[in-house]
């Protein structure tokens, strides 16, 4: 997984004591890890255990109450192959789901289908609703993929011009189409180029 998380170097934790494990992905380094050291912080309403990912020794704030941890763990498969724009644009979208800003996430999402348009070859300056029909024309849409590309455009739109707030699972299904896109357009032809070199 991709490093979207700035790492703290090394740290020293001071009195570390004994905590319940539980098992939480490491957003600094991307595996599932279950420690059971670290730091307690009692309040009125709930337990915040601060732990140390064992593996990139990173802290890892986890609320027992709402069973979360913060920073939260990516959604979305990571791509290979991706241009800069494009890959920082997707890593965005990715962080503030994390993050649970799915508002925000979803704003990205609409604008990352803009920045892939012009990526492929399509003019700068066009309306959203042109890029998306060059995206279609010229086949970076798979069979049957309009419909989602619909969807984000529909929840970016409403994100963008309404006074809403969007919710984790709708979030997901932009996200979940987009790294289909992103893995369509990118990352399988340059698996099937690097292929035909050998």
């Amino acid at each position: 997984m991709k490093k979207i998380y700035k790492a703290y170097g090394e740290l020293d934790y001071i009195k570390e004591v004994e905590l319940p494990s539980h098992s939480i992905e490491c957003a600094y380094c991307g595996n599932t890890i279950a420690p059971n050291t670290g730091f307690y912080i009692k309040s009125q309403y709930e337990d915040i255990f601060v732990y140390k990912c064992p593996l990139c020794t990173n802290p890892i704030i986890y609320n027992s109450y709402t069973d979360e941890s913060f920073p939260g763990s990516m959604y979305g498969r990571d791509i290979k192959g991706l241009p800069e724009n494009i890959q920082t644009l997707y890593d965005e979208c990715r962080t503030n789901y994390s993050n649970k800003c799915y508002t925000s996430s979803q704003m990205i999402a609409r604008t990352l289908l803009m920045h892939i348009a012009v990526e492929q070859g399509a003019k700068e300056g066009e309306t959203f609703a042109k890029y998306i029909d060059y995206l279609e024309n010229n086949g970076f849409i798979p069979p049957n993929g309009k419909k989602w590309v619909d969807f984000i455009r529909k929840s970016g739109n409403v994100a963008n011009h309404q006074i809403v707030i969007k919710e984790k699972e709708e979030t997901e299904k932009v996200i979940t189409f987009l790294s289909s896109l992103l893995l369509f357009i990118y990352e399988l032809p340059n698996e099937m180029s690097e292929g035909d070199k050998t």
